[in-house]
C-alpha cells in the first residue's frame, strides 16, 4: 500500500507520462476541456467579473460583441 505522498508522486509521474504521449493538438484539446469544464459552473456575473480582473473591460467588451 502507498503512503498519500506516494501515492500523489504516482498520479503526477502518470499524468507527465500521459502528456508526453500526446501531439500538440490533443494537449490544446485538452486544456480546453479541463477549462471550460471549470466554467460550465460559473454564474454569468461572476464571469464577467473575472474576465474584467483577469483582461479588462475591453476584452469583456469584445467577447460580448462576438456573441
Amino acid at each position: 500500500m502507498l503512503t498519500n505522498e506516494q501515492f500523489d508522486q504516482l498520479k503526477r509521474e502518470y499524468a507527465t507520462l500521459i502528456m508526453d504521449g500526446m501531439d500538440y493538438k490533443t494537449m490544446e484539446q485538452l486544456v480546453y476541456d479541463s477549462i471550460y469544464e471549470n466554467l460550465e459552473m460559473a454564474k454569468e456575473d461572476e464571469l464577467k467579473e473575472d474576465i474584467k480582473d483577469e483582461y479588462g473591460d475591453d476584452v469583456l467588451t469584445d467577447l460580448l460583441n462576438n456573441l
